[in-house]
């Protein structure tokens, strides 16, 4: 919440600044780093393996890219680089040291491909930006293969400017090398006329006190003027889109600014755009992202361009930076109150942005997605006639992605990953949709993001399996299934037949399956009929399943997920409940449960929404960023060995991507003390006995629809707990087996509120306690590690506005406790010695609770 700073205490302390921070990761060769989060102007110092090698690099602003600071000498494998700002008041410790790496040995097929971006390019565009590079590599551009423009000492998203300007039609790609070993080329961007008449550039709100102004709506690679009060400040190139530009002196509020713009010289300049200043009275508060325990830095999501945000924890200043990331000289401790506050020159804000550091805040981190290596070279493919075990009759056919050397129709494979070995494959079946559309390429967006990564991602051509529907809904799951396991054995002919494009190019030990809908039962047949010999299924993703009973509904033996649109107008009894309960969690299982998207809209040829209106939903777009973020994170964790288990389990949020609308369940690694299957509630899974303690009322419940359900809003297929209060803080208490030491041990539950027929306003909750061996209990409330959701309104009207059909689920999420926020709320309570687990109900509206997998992880 934002309160007056006027009535906090709050005791500021000049000589307290944070070190910067170091954007990374540091490979050898790097000529340059980047420093973000100092005050602005400050001076700093650069430390290598203990030698301050830079002394006094005067930097600019820190938004919006921090300061690029060139080094006398390249970086050196395992050295360690530190940084530090000096200010007029102050000198702020050293930062963390950085260890240099060998890039070689993250990216052994060459340094990622540069991204142009913004794009497209333009007609006398003089200015481009290039992402998606190595922090201090070195980066060029090239217009019809001549180079128009170089940077050495990259950042990791770097303006070039451009001469001579491109002209209409030129093929332009960006080109990157760090150790004299060059990347693939970026994708090629023709050269686009110039868009006219080009609009007014705007201005973004600039306050009193500021040194550093934003413009807008500016075009890529064009130019603008830019005038106070009638006086000329400058003319500046640009890549487009925002533009920070410093003056001085310090705005006032009398000031005004205007602005033109144009991209060619003959061309009219654009009409002026305007802009004034707004009173240090009107400065608001900074917005951070949540902080949780343990947190050394505090991201800034929003602030005003030149200010120099201070962070205080409990009235004690702990941080002063520029943003993006300001650095704490101290970890912040579960409970501490954190005020964050900004000056604008001598005007200091007079609201702060006041946050409580929570339990469990996952971090924003990085788009899983994103990951560009390769060029994708892509093929239709036409197997020829098969005939399945069922006796129908169908063609093997559909589209591949994969990396290559360039991009486009049938080029070859990337040699140099080919020379690495084999790469994994990702075979996507859909669903049933109309006859003519064309459902194999509706994921085409998801295929070019794997084969970037350095997948084959083959998807198939079901749609003849609809001429035969007839045959039972079952029958037609297993013939998809039975076609696609024809795609793959296709696919082994061409690896072990010399193709020239995948002969020896794939690793079936490592493959995967994504379906959907109809699809996405089908990929839960496939590894119960497959018999290939040599093909390993590590890793099944179910998008929205229906569950026609064609498999035994028990995934085994590869990591499963799967997604279930909560707006589902399709499968709306979001089946994939059915399948994760019922799955073997090894190495792990994951379900996404996603507010606010239905069944159509992860496939670019489905064009209608499948809900019938009445529901509010997320844009296409959104519903892809789902997909694409958790879908490449799952994969490139499965079958590739990265370290993106995070995302899935809820201990890191993919940029992006509208998390608040994903609700994670999730299970690894752990010790179970009650997953409630097959023994009396007054028992736990290890035996021990269970106690329901003051009021609380619980039993154990059918989690499916039918008999021995508590109600019918569950949709799942197992058995867990319900729990209501006759009066509050009712307890339910499970003891463990033996004496515990939950050290590096968290807690984990899943947990929904029971849908009875309405869904409230406000918030619910329960709370977790440990108890130790002397009896005493420490408690942590939910609403610390995230808060238990409301249950998405999942009902549909008819155009009179009565209710249709109500399918609101009660659908359940896990939720991490770590043990050391037991600790931090209580310290009597020794986690060395834990003897029970406490579930306690103490939220006023006693609405019931349901629980399951109550279990100690290892996070």
């Amino acid at each position: 919440m934002e309160v007056p700073r006027d009535r906090l205490k709050l005791r500021d302390d000049p000589k307290v600044i944070s070190p910067p921070y170091l954007a990374g990761p540091l490979y050898q060769c790097a000529t340059a780093v980047t420093a973000l989060g100092f005050d602005p102007h400050a001076k700093l110092d650069v430390e290598v393996d203990g030698a301050v090698v830079v002394n006094g690099f005067t930097a600019g602003f820190p938004l919006p890219q921090g300061a690029s600071i060139p080094l006398p000498a390249p970086l050196v494998a395992n050295q360690a680089v530190r940084a530090r700002q000096r200010t007029g008041a102050a000198t702020s410790n050293w930062s963390k040291p950085v260890t240099v790496g060998d890039h070689t040995k993250d990216f052994p097929a060459g340094p990622p491909r540069p991204e142009i971006n913004p794009a497209p390019v333009y007609n006398c565009g003089e200015r481009t930006g290039v992402a998606n590079l190595l922090v201090g590599s070195n980066v060029w551009i090239t217009a019809n293969g001549g180079k128009v423009g170089s940077v050495n000492g990259a950042q990791q998203q770097q303006g070039i400017n451009v001469a001579p300007p491109y002209s209409t039609g030129q093929n332009v790609q960006a080109w990157s090398e760090l150790c004299n070993d060059p990347s693939p080329p970026s994708v090629n961007q023709v050269a686009q006329p110039q868009p006219l008449p080009l609009a007014a550039p705007g201005f973004e709100a600039t306050y009193e006190g500021s040194t550093q102004i934003v413009v807008t709506g500016v075009a890529n690679g064009g130019h603008f003027t830019l005038s106070r009060n009638g006086i000329l400040v400058g003319t500046f190139l640009t890549w487009g889109q925002r533009h920070f530009v410093g003056v001085n002196p310090p705005c006032i509020v009398s000031d005004h600014f205007s602005a033109t713009q144009r991209l060619c010289p003959n061309d009219p300049p654009s009409p002026p755009g305007t802009g004034g200043v707004q009173p240090c009275s009107s400065v608001p508060a900074p917005q951070v992202a949540p902080v949780q325990a343990g947190d050394d830095h505090v991201t800034v999501t929003a602030s005003v361009p030149s200010a120099i945000i201070q962070v205080y924890a409990n009235g004690v200043k702990i941080g002063e930076g520029g943003g993006p990331i300001v650095m704490l000289t101290t970890p912040v401790k579960h409970g501490d109150v954190i005020d964050v506050v900004q000056n604008v020159g001598t005007c200091k804000g007079h609201l702060a942005q006041e946050i409580k550091a929570l339990c469990v805040a996952p971090p924003v981190t990085y788009d899983p997605s994103a990951l560009d290596l390769f060029p994708v070279g892509t093929q239709d493919y036409n197997g020829g006639a098969v005939t399945v075990p069922s006796g129908f009759h169908y063609t093997i056919k559909g589209s591949v992605y994969y990396p290559a050397d360039d991009d486009g129709d049938k080029k070859p494979f990337n040699k140099r990953l080919a020379n690495l070995g084999r790469a994994p494959i990702i075979f996507l079946i859909h669903g049933r949709h109309s006859a003519g559309s064309p459902s194999f390429r509706g994921y085409d967006y998801f295929q070019q993001q794997l084969a970037r990564m350095g997948f084959i991602a083959v998807s198939v051509d079901e749609n003849e399996t609809q001429d035969n529907d007839e045959e039972g809904w079952t029958t037609n799951i297993v013939n998809r299934a039975d076609l696609a396991i024809a795609s793959i054995q296709f696919f082994q002919g061409l690896d072990a037949g010399g193709d020239p494009i995948f002969g020896g190019r794939i690793d079936f030990a490592r493959t995967g399956l994504m379906g959907h809908s109809r699809g996405a039962e089908a990929v839960i047949v496939i590894p119960e009929r497959i018999t290939l010999a040599g093909v390993n299924i590590r890793a099944v993703l179910s998008l929205a399943p229906v569950n026609s009973g064609a498999s035994s509904g028990k995934p085994k033996g590869y990591a499963f997920m799967t997604i279930l649109p909560a707006a589902d107008g399709d499968v709306i009894d979001n089946n994939g409940a059915q399948f994760y309960d019922q799955a073997s969690p090894g190495p792990f299982r994951s379900q996404l449960y996603v507010f606010f998207a239905n069944h159509n809209y992860f496939n670019r040829q489905w064009l209608n929404d499948d809900t019938n209106a009445g529901l509010p939903l997320m844009a296409r777009p959104d519903h892809e960023r789902v997909l694409s973020a958790y879908g490449c994170a799952f994969f490139r964790n499965t079958l590739l060995g990265y370290a993106t288990l995070g995302f899935l389990a809820g201990t890191m949020l993919p940029a992006g991507v509208l998390t608040d609308n994903v609700h994670l369940a999730f299970e690894g690694k752990k010790e179970l003390i009650d997953n409630y299957d097959g023994h009396p509630i007054a028992v736990n899974s290890m035996g021990q006995p269970t106690t329901q303690l003051a009021g609380l009322a619980a039993a154990d419940f059918q989690f499916h629809q039918g008999a021995g359900s508590f109600n019918p809003s569950f949709f799942g297929e197992t058995t867990g707990m319900v729990a209501g209060l006759k009066q509050t803080q009712g307890q339910f208490r499970s003891q463990l087996d033996k004496s515990h030491d939950l050290h590096n041990r968290e807690v984990w539950v899943r947990a929904a509120e029971v849908y009875e027929g309405s869904v409230p306003t406000g918030a619910t909750g329960f709370s977790l306690g440990l108890e130790d061996g002397n009896g005493a209990v420490a408690w942590v409330n939910v609403d610390d590690v995230g808060g238990l959701p409301r249950p998405f309104d999942r009902k549909t009207y008819d155009l009179a506005q009565r209710y249709r059909t109500d399918k609101t689920k009660t659908m359940l999420c896990t939720f991490h406790f770590p043990a050391s926020c037991f600790l931090a709320a209580d310290r009597r309570i020794a986690l060395k010695d834990v003897r029970a687990v406490h579930i306690r109900l103490d939220r006023n509206d006693k609405h019931a609770l349901a629980f399951d997998d109550l279990e100690i992880a290892i996070p």
